[in-house]
């Protein structure tokens, strides 16, 4: 295999001309033309491409610094128009950038209100009237100026003006000066032609920098000075200032307006071109020896960029190129350095970041980069605790004493050595370090102590390569918890004598704070409330809890009252219940305090123990009470009793005379006709009217021995009213009154279904006792943490010897002859008793006879739930395959009748075996069962239903509904439970959501 020997470029291009010249002298002669005409072409796209380079370079400049402005312009203190804090914060940076020469702000009437080479405050001048200002003012964009003068002498910069806009108004124009050296230091990275020269101008043709002889052309007019004429871009020939003739191209910056213009000596290219055109013609005589001058100069055009790039870098092969590759490969070698020097700048930024936190932090900071830990660089916090030099230090050597100037380490009593330090750890174990609490003893006897942090640095093998380290001083909060310690131990030492006392006298001092409602009890107060020390909660509700509840109003009243009166002290006497069950009597002294706006501050009181005075005082009364009160008790449960028989007699003969009297009409008409559906209308009606009253008995049973279980849901109470005032609406209960609503969402825990029958009873009950044409209002609401329903009426009122006693049972306001009104006397109990299962009260008012009457209910209200409520199930669900089974023929016929009549289809069966066998045998939607069949109970049904694995909806039918009932039914397998007879509305809710 030919293998080429190794040897220079120009050896190589000797050997190609030798070969190649004697027969083609003549071709090469023009060659050599050729070339000096491609010379040309490449100087002018080095010409061009300088220009549009340093072009682009002065636009991102430029660029940059219209950016920098736009970012200062957005500072908070531009925005509450503190012009002196911006210039402060403008004056304390390290520098605003490093091409600005300063910074000034101009307010819109023209006014130069700082510039920060001046002290904040003196003169600088006015730009009104000024081209690029007005330009700002009106355009409202960044604006460059051309070359003017700055404020030293015989300084020349340019400007850069951006407006301050807030809320689309022009508040000031922000602007920088960039002085003509900075133009011409940002030269010195162009690549400028060899021999060649590189110019800025301004718009205005005023020379900003120029790469020859800066002191002479900057400032003076282009036109006179470089032969820029024609369209950027373009070659251009002609005399300069500094050359007699040359060649140039220039490029325009558009952001700015300016120029910049590069150019080289003519007179070696046309010398060159002019050796080009001789050697041509002595082509045939001389074709050995030009072809070897030829090929050396050709080998120096290509070795030459290549060893400059090589040994000086891209910075240093400025020149124009003759070989593309070359240039291509110079352009991206400089396209590198430049990238290289952004990254190095980001990082520097960085670096300083970090330099001005590391040095500035409060909190003494630590990082070592050796595995040794030996050498340390400390912030000056940390500096300042250890009492060393701020920057890099080394270390003692570990396993060797510290010298004796240094201050000593400790951690949990013991002195640490330089290896056992949380960073030494962090580095050498690889581990984090926290709460590592450190005492610092100096040499003066000074101690510091402190919280350390450390944290291993890793290299990419996981390995530790160094460590970092907080240090937080706590030694104020040490001394602190010292102070308090001492005082805790004072104070109890002072309390044990103040105990004693208490003790042997049955007597305990407290301290209450209005503001915050805290108080300090004595350990004689807490044994006088039977509690121990450690679980006194000493605040108002807390202490409202031992308190006997009918006390506690006497007591704030008394307070309340003190308060009113601005009363200095006052007394009181209260009851209070142990945990042991005993009840004793305190009565309590206090001094009350006020502030500045005479608003109670502090009450400061003694408890003592009177229950031995109490107690023969009360025995005494208790038994002149009991004696009276034995005896109107009797008379009032005899007369009660009386007349509670008299009125259910009186009731049940209405409806079941009504009742009677319609079926004696169903026998005798026909049951088409309209006196037959009015009969039956008036069954239906007593007949809910007999259910309503043996419910109404049956719920003030259960009241009344505390058996009504409730089931509580967070609910809106407006919601619940709602649906009250709607059923009776709909039952034409309200059609002769006037009903005023005004009711507002307030969300209550309580039993929908017994909360509707307290706003039932409390509208049925005005709308009995006004006359027609009346008014019944209704408000709901919020008041403070309570929700408050209100029924007030314009009716007959209340008496005021009846109005204490119109929650008792079987009570009810004079009646007329005619007993228009009704009732039994037990809504408003039933009332009383299931407002106070909820938590709450009801309260009765009244101006007296025909003056209306006013009930209102007090709840606990509490927080409404985050999402909304489901929506309730459509009442009509569509026709429904049904069984029902009972006993009872008239019964099981009246259901089938009114569900067949609704659409649905119905099947029946007398007794539990015949309707097990139709459940398991074709399971339907619905099931109701009688409880009380012959064969199998309607419990056994629903259980062998279960196990089978039937999952058919199951209603229980009973005529029982206490709680224990509905439990049993449920426990059974039945997903609900009715009393007989049968709601028609419940009935349709569970056939709707089957």
């Amino acid at each position: 295999m030919f293998r080429w020997p190794a040897s220079s470029l120009r050896a190589y291009f000797v050997v190609v001309i030798l070969v190649a010249t004697v027969p083609l002298a003549a071709f090469v002669s023009y060659l050599i033309y050729q070339e000096t005409v491609s010379g040309r072409a490449q100087l002018e796209e080095g010409l061009k491409r300088t220009a549009d380079t340093f072009a682009l370079a002065v636009e991102r400049e430029i660029v940059s610094s219209i950016d920098a402005l736009g970012i200062l312009a957005y500072s908070e203190a531009l925005q509450r128009d503190d012009v002196a804090g911006f210039y402060r914060s403008l004056t304390l940076l390290p520098t605003l950038r490093a091409t600005w020469s300063s910074a000034y702000l101009i307010s819109p009437a023209g006014e130069v209100l700082f510039s920060t080479d001046r002290p904040y405050g003196a003169p600088v001048g006015s730009v009104l009237g000024s081209p690029d200002f007005e330009r700002v003012k009106q355009r409202r964009e960044a604006v460059v100026t051309e070359l003017m003068p700055g404020h030293e002498r015989d300084q020349l910069v340019t400007g850069i003006q951006v407006p301050v806009v807030f809320d689309g108004k022009l508040r000031y124009v922000l602007g920088a000066r960039i002085a003509a050296s900075n133009w011409q230091a940002l030269m010195h990275n162009a690549s400028v032609p060899k021999g060649g020269f590189l110019s800025l101008f301004d718009a205005n043709s005023r020379i900003i920098a120029h790469s020859l002889h800066p002191e002479q052309f900057i400032g003076t007019d282009l036109r006179a000075a470089l032969p820029f004429a024609g369209a950027p871009g373009t070659l251009q020939t002609g005399p300069s200032a500094s050359m007699n003739a040359t060649y140039a191209a220039w490029q325009r910056v558009p952001l700015a307006g300016w120029g910049v213009g590069v150019g080289i000596a003519a007179a070696p290219l046309d010398r060159a071109h002019l050796s080009a055109v001789g050697s041509a013609i002595g082509a045939g005589a001389l074709s050995l020896s030009l072809g070897l001058i030829l090929a050396l100069i050709v080998a120096r055009q290509v070795t030459d960029p290549l060893l400059q790039l090589a040994n000086d870098g891209p910075g240093a092969a400025a020149g124009a190129i003759v070989v593309r590759e070359i240039a291509v490969l110079r352009d991206a070698l400089v396209s590198a350095a430049e990238q290289r020097e952004v990254a190095r700048q980001r990082l520097q930024a960085k670096a300083d970041e970090f330099e001005a936190l590391f040095n500035s932090s409060p909190i003494g900071l630590a990082i070592t980069q050796d595995v040794g830990c030996r050498t340390v660089l400390m912030n000056p916090a940390l500096a300042k605790m250890f009492n060393a030099v701020p920057g890099r230090g080394e270390l003692p050597p570990q396993r060797q004493p510290l010298p004796a100037e240094c201050p000593r380490v400790f951690g949990k009593g013991r002195e640490l050595a330089v290896e056992e330090l949380p960073i030494q750890l962090a580095c050498s174990q690889g581990r984090e370090l926290s709460d590592v609490e450190l005492d610092v003893v100096h040499p003066d006897g000074r101690t510091l102590n402190l919280i350390a942090y450390a944290v291993p640095l890793l290299d990419a093998a996981g390995q530790p390569r160094g460590a970092i380290g907080a240090f937080v001083e706590i030694t104020e909060r040490k001394h602190a918890e010292e102070r308090l310690i001492n005082a805790e131990r004072r104070l109890r030492e002072s309390q044990n004598l103040v105990e004693l006392a208490q003790e042997a006298g049955h007597v305990g001092f407290f301290d209450y704070h209005f503001a915050d409602d805290s108080a300090v009890w004595t350990l004689g107060l807490a044994k006088l409330f039977g509690v121990k020390p450690e679980e006194v909660d000493p605040g108002w509700i807390s202490w409202s809890k031992v308190v006997l509840a009918e006390d506690i109003e006497v007591v704030r009243r008394a307070v309340l009252d003190a308060v009113a009166q601005q009363a200095e002290q006052t007394t009181y006497e209260f009851r209070v219940r142990r945990a042991d069950g005993s009840l004793r009597w305190l009565a309590s002294r206090v001094l009350l305090s006020y502030d500045e706006q005479h608003r109670p501050s502090r009450m400061i009181g003694v408890c003592v123990d009177v229950t031995d005075q109490k107690t023969v005082e009360q025995e005494r009364a208790a038994f002149v009470a009991r004696e009276q009160a034995a005896r109107r008790d009797a008379e009032n449960a005899n007369r009660a009793k009386d007349e509670f028989l008299a009125m259910l007699g009186h009731e049940l003969r209405n409806p079941l005379g009504a009742i009677a009297a319609a079926v004696e009409v169903l026998n005798r008409v026909d049951a088409h006709t309209d006196t037959a559906q009015s009969a039956r209308r008036i069954i239906g009606r007593q007949t809910h009217h007999l259910a309503r009253l043996m419910n109404d008995l049956l719920d003030m049973a259960r009241a009344t021995a505390g058996k009504i279980t409730l089931t509580r849901q967070c609910l809106n109470l407006a919601q619940l009213v709602q649906r009250s005032l709607s059923a009776l609406e709909l039952s034409g209960g309200l059609k002769q009154h006037q009903v005023e609503v005004e009711i507002d969402d307030v969300w209550v825990d309580v039993d929908a279904t017994r909360i509707e029958q307290v706003v039932t009873n409390l509208l049925t009950n005005a709308v009995k006792y006004t006359p027609a044409g009346g008014t019944v209002k209704v408000r709901a609401g919020a008041v403070g943490q309570e929700a408050v329903l209100e029924v007030r009426d314009s009716g007959i009122g209340i008496p005021a010897a009846l109005l204490p006693r119109v929650f008792d049972l079987f009570v009810q306001g004079e009646r007329t002859l005619d007993r228009r009104q009704g009732g039994l006397g037990i809504g408003l109990t039933l009332v009383r008793r299931l407002v106070e299962l909820h938590g709450g009260s009801v309260q009765a008012e009244s101006s007296g006879p025909n003056l209306g009457s006013s009930f209102t209910v007090r709840l606990p209200r509490v927080q409404g739930p985050q999402t909304a409520a489901p929506a309730s199930p459509p009442m009509n669900g569509g026709a429904k395959d049904v069984v029902v089974v009972e006993d009872n023929e008239d019964a099981r016929n009246a259901i089938e009748n009114l569900l067949r009549l609704a659409g649905h289809r119905v099947t029946v069966a007398g007794d539990g075996t015949s309707g097990l066998a139709q459940l398991l045998d074709r399971p339907p939607d619905l099931a109701l069962i009688d409880i009380g069949l012959p064969g199998l109970n309607g419990y056994e049904v629903a259980q062998r239903l279960r196990a089978a694995g039937r999952r058919t909806r199951l209603v229980a039918l009973s005529g029982y509904g206490q709680p224990q009932d509905v439990e049993r039914a449920l426990a059974a397998g039945f997903d609900a439970h009715l009393v007989k007879p049968v709601d028609l509305s419940a009935l349709q809710r569970f056939l709707a959501s089957t």
